[in-house]
């Protein structure tokens, strides 16, 4: 009885979330094209020019893993900002658990990535001659492999009593750190991709990583590391939610 009441709830609040989205088909766009931009501006050099998988992974997936990264972090700030707007004090008696509002607020933001690698694997089709339909399954694989443990990493910030300028602050922060020190790494360094810490502290370098794992392979040799980060950033998110902060803070 109860899973039916939550999951009655998470489809209402999931569908109510969209239709935000929806009645700001400019927001929408931009969500959604934004990081296409982005991905083009970093790899037009390699346009029109046949790429292997193994080039690929190496050349484009590290900016796929940035958008699922920022995709991630949103979800995150979303909820602490729904709380810093007074949401999750006046509904809390309403739902089941503040669960409802973050599964919410993650399937909107899954769907969007979903739509947003459409694009990248048309793109990546037309540009790298690629097969679309291949290369599509293996970025959703991908995603649903991380999504989980990348909304993880960035869910210390609905347990952390924040302002909302403080959350956009800390969050932009956090991206900026995680992209600027990943690609630095990258370019500096020849890191395994079995270093259990680099795909802790990097989601970039997990996704990328998980993606190489389904394309080029062996599975056998990554899957440690792989679990790995998933059971510690599925606690790293477990503790942040038991101490989800509902109040918001400046109302405290």
């Amino acid at each position: 009885m109860v899973m039916h009441k939550y999951s009655v709830q998470v489809g209402v609040y999931t569908q109510y979330f969209f239709k935000v989205i929806r009645d700001t088909p400019g927001v929408l766009i931009y969500t959604i094209c934004l990081p296409l931009v982005f991905l083009i501006m970093n790899v037009s050099s390699a346009f029109f020019k046949p790429l292997s998988l193994t080039t690929y992974t190496a050349q484009v997936v590290p900016y796929i893993g940035w958008m699922i990264f920022s995709n991630c972090l949103t979800t995150a700030s979303n909820v602490a900002i729904l709380r810093e707007q007074g949401y999750l004090k006046q509904y809390r008696t309403l739902v089941v658990s503040p669960a409802v509002f973050l599964v919410s607020q993650a399937l909107v933001s899954l769907g969007i990535i979903l739509m947003t690698l459409l694009l990248v694997a048309l793109l990546s089709a037309i540009t790298f001659k690629l097969a679309f339909l291949s290369l599509l399954g293996r970025l959703w694989l991908t995603v649903l492999l991380t999504y989980l443990p990348v909304t993880c990493f960035g869910l210390p910030l609905i347990a952390l009593a924040l302002r909302r300028k403080t959350v956009d602050m800390i969050g932009n922060a956090l991206a900026l750190i995680v992209v600027v020190g990943t690609f630095m790494l990258s370019n500096m360094l020849a890191v395994s991709a079995n270093n259990p810490l680099l795909n802790l502290v990097s989601p970039i370098y997990l996704v990328t990583n998980v993606f190489a794992m389904i394309s080029v392979g062996p599975v056998s040799q990554f899957m440690t590391t792989y679990l790995l980060s998933l059971i510690v950033l599925l606690v790293i998110g477990g503790f942040s939610y038991r101490h989800i902060k509902i109040l918001p803070t400046e109302g405290l």
